[in-house]
Parts: C-alpha cells; sequence; structure tokens
C-alpha cells in the first residue's frame, strides 16, 4: 500500500500512471482511442519519459476527455465538466469559489493505494468514452451526511452521460452518480 504521510495522497510516478490508468484503460475499450500524455509544461511526452505526467488526454487532440494531476488534488476533465478529488487533508483549505460549478469527491482517498486510486478514475473516465453530452445536476444532502469543512458544503452529483451507443447503466461513486444513455434526441 502506498501512502504518502507528510505529503499529498495523490504523488503518481509515471509508471503507476502507465500500468493502472492507462494500460488499464486500454485493456477495457481495447486501444480504440488515443491517449497522450502531457507534461507540466503541456508538451506530449511518451508515458514511459522520465519528464513528469501532470495530464492524460483521452480523445486525441479533441482534449474534451483528460485527466491532471496535482498532487492535492487530481481533477477528470469532460467538456465544460470537472470532477475533483481532493487530499481530505487538504479539503478544509479549499474554499467555495475553489469547487464552485465542480464535482467534488466525498470518498477517503487516503484509505486507498495508488493502484485503487487510478482504477477508480479509470472507470469513471471510461464512463465518457465516446459522450456526446454530460449534464451535471447538483444536490443538497442533509447535515451530518459527509464531513463538513469550513469554506465549502458537500453535495450529491448526478452525471448523465449521453453517447453514441445504446448502452444504459449507472455507477456510484460515494456521492457522485454516473447514468449514461443513448444520446438526446
Amino acid at each position: 500500500m502506498i501512502k504518502e504521510n507528510n505529503g499529498y495522497c495523490m504523488e503518481f510516478t509515471n509508471e503507476e500512471l502507465k500500468c493502472y490508468m492507462i494500460e488499464y484503460i486500454n485493456n477495457i475499450i481495447h486501444n480504440k482511442i488515443k491517449i497522450r500524455c502531457l507534461s507540466e509544461d503541456g508538451n506530449e511526452i511518451e508515458a514511459n519519459s522520465s519528464e513528469k505526467i501532470e495530464t492524460i488526454v483521452f480523445d486525441g487532440y479533441d482534449e474534451n476527455l483528460f485527466i491532471s494531476f496535482y498532487g492535492i488534488h487530481t481533477s477528470i476533465f469532460v467538456y465544460d465538466e470537472e470532477i475533483m478529488f481532493i487530499d481530505e487533508q487538504s479539503k478544509g483549505t479549499y474554499t467555495s469559489s475553489d469547487v464552485y460549478n465542480n464535482v467534488v469527491f466525498e470518498g477517503e482517498l487516503r484509505n486507498m493505494t495508488h493502484k485503487e486510486m487510478l482504477q477508480m478514475f479509470a472507470d469513471i473516465i471510461v464512463c465518457f468514452i465516446d459522450a456526446t453530452d454530460v449534464t451535471v445536476t447538483q444536490l443538497e444532502v442533509t447535515e451530518g451526511k459527509y464531513k463538513s469543512y469550513n469554506y465549502y458544503q458537500p453535495h450529491d452529483f448526478h452525471i448523465y452521460v449521453y453517447n453514441k451507443n445504446l448502452i444504459k447503466d449507472k455507477r456510484v461513486y460515494k456521492n457522485i452518480t454516473i447514468s449514461w444513455s443513448e444520446s438526446k434526441k
């Protein structure tokens, strides 16, 4: 189990990103998308590069589906929506303006290994492959359902994914429910 006791819990190595996310996704979707890795300065790099991967893009050059790693938090971007996974030891420093209009995961990340986190992120990303539209609904929650923070209030989120497939399904990740179905008419 990899834990960062004094640092952030999401400081992933390139090898972890390659094994637990890129190869994991490629195995699920059978290499049907172009995956690109980007460095901090935005240059395209190989997954086995010695330069740190900051962003992985899952739709080639369209860049409508990508994940960025910041150590303190990781964000999945799909079209104009951001899904934030914040290190719970840092959540108290985030304000409502930091998370405004974003989906924020309320699960415990520090109880997970890097492999478990990266495969959860990968499973979420796979929900958005071939998406044609994404809509997010933010729902108020009863007091005490999730840990409260000084500067922002937790919510439940329902993400509706419309895609080109006829698949209809639903996945739940703590306070985030992802449902997908055929494209809007």
